[in-house]
């Protein structure tokens, strides 16, 4: 039921850009559902006390519905002044038909027309100057010449029901509850609007801030100027460096590629030394490093290495999943583990290349200067990238794989069905074969027997 209302509620603020104007259409869009629920309940009413008015009952209902509907269709101004239009004519006539000639006013109807010519100043705003003194005057002027309207209108039945506390009572209860409620919504346009001009002058004092805080910016010292200025470079020079290994990973995964990445990252960030592992597994599923592709010293290193788990630093990284960083590199540590080359570096950067909480490779990087954070930032992020490539360029091959055991199994049971085809052709015929001499064996023996049974006959013609 929420969730309705709520449609209700918003109907025709959709387009709207004032909030003072969706406001106003969400009031309307409320009096006018009520005054919905209104038509059902005094149509209720009068089917009980006075058939005859149940038409004007159906006329504020589909009336009201006709308005919520026109606010579906965004047109709200037209809306709101046919709701000014429709209530104050329906409550009119309404009480024009139970005032007999002569007879007066029906009180607890006439407050409840009082609040009904209050109403526009609920879901009219004043800066629409136009629509409400248009909706204001044709209101009051039914209010003021409601004496004349029930000298006017009339039909022959009593009003004397009308004036009883069945009817008086729950009438002053509903006029009076109608004006509180629309003495609540106008509190609460106020403190609508009330709460968007804190938020405006909020907004406003943030704006203010944010232009100290600028001019603060442009009195910076030259020196911070140039520091922001290099984090700029440098962000650059990160983006730059992955959109270039980017172009290489639109290939297959192999050992040019392999080849063709180290040479990229040694030449973008002008160091010595770098490899690429990837993790393996043999025969018995057991995983292990191997070495992909090495470059030092300017020349192409392509070596048949394997590392297993936690062996050195770049089985350490492996298991870890974590960067290492050495500025103190000890003077075996080439010879020993990387075999990057001869030379000791000044430091060593190994970088897990994980995807998915899963480390499909390892970088191993040697430079005879020290990184900047800027740099390790952007292994780290080539790193991400190429864990990334390697995961689905295996999910590929594994797939591949997969469809091609798929496409075999089907050629080899291809070829069973027509091996098992053409037993069976072979076996059709040798049936055949059997049934025809069987046919002849048939024969002849029938002939015998024909024969036999001749030559009896005879011998007993000669006896």
């Amino acid at each position: 039921m929420i969730p309705l209302f709520n449609k209700i509620h918003n109907l025709g603020t959709q387009e709207l850009k004032t909030d003072y104007k969706i406001a106003a259409v969400r009031i309307s869009n409320v009096i006018a559902f009520i005054f919905l629920m209104t038509g059902v309940i005094y149509g209720a009413i009068s089917a009980y006390l006075a058939p005859q008015l149940i038409d004007i009952c159906i006329f504020l209902f589909f009336g009201s519905a006709a308005i919520l509907f026109l606010n579906y269709l965004q047109l709200v101004d037209v809306s709101r002044f046919i709701l000014n239009l429709v209530i104050s004519l329906d409550v009119a006539v309404y009480h024009a038909y139970i005032v007999q000639p002569g007879e007066s006013l029906i009180v607890p109807i006439y407050i409840g027309q009082f609040v009904v010519a209050m109403l526009p100043w609920i879901y009219i705003d004043v800066r629409e100057r136009l629509l409400l003194i248009s909706a204001l005057s044709i209101t009051f002027l039914i209010f003021i010449f409601q004496p004349w309207l029930n000298e006017y209108l009339n039909t022959e039945m009593s009003s004397e029901m009308f004036r009883e506390n069945i009817f008086t009572i729950p009438t002053y209860f509903f006029s009076i509850a109608a004006l509180l409620y629309c003495m609540y919504l106008l509190q609460a346009k106020n403190l609508n609007s009330e709460k968007n001009i804190k938020k405006l002058l909020h907004d406003i004092q943030d704006r203010n801030t944010e232009m100290e805080a600028q001019q603060i910016q442009l009195k910076k010292t030259p020196e911070e100027n140039k520091i922001s200025t290099e984090a700029e470079d440098k962000r650059s020079w990160i983006a730059k460096g992955i959109s270039e290994i980017g172009e290489l990973l639109r290939g297959d995964m192999n050992e040019q590629l392999f080849q063709r990445l180290v040479s990229s990252i040694v030449n973008i960030m002008k160091i010595n030394q770098a490899g690429i592992y990837t993790i393996e597994e043999d025969e018995q599923y057991e995983k292990f490093i191997e070495l992909k592709s090495c470059y030092a010293f300017d020349r192409n290193k392509f070596l048949n290495k394997k590392i297993e788990p936690g062996q050195g630093l770049v089985g350490q990284c492996f298991l870890e999943k974590e960067r290492i960083y050495l500025k103190e590199v000890p003077e075996s540590y080439i010879n020993i583990t990387s075999g990057l080359g001869d030379s000791n570096p000044k430091c060593i950067l190994i970088v897990p290349l994980v995807h998915d909480e899963n480390v499909e490779g390892v970088i191993e990087l040697a430079s005879f200067k020290e990184l900047k954070d800027y740099e390790i930032e952007f292994i780290e992020k080539f790193g991400e990238t190429l864990a990334s490539f390697i995961a689905s360029s295996r999910i590929n091959l594994k797939t591949k794989h997969l469809l091609e055991q798929s496409q075999q199994q089907s050629e080899e049971l291809r070829a069973q069905e027509e091996e098992m085809r053409q037993n069976m052709e072979e076996m059709q015929a040798t049936q055949e074969e059997i049934h025809r001499k069987e046919s002849e064996y048939v024969e002849q023996i029938e002939k015998l027997e024909h024969e036999l049974a001749s030559l009896k006959s005879v011998e007993k013609v000669d006896f």
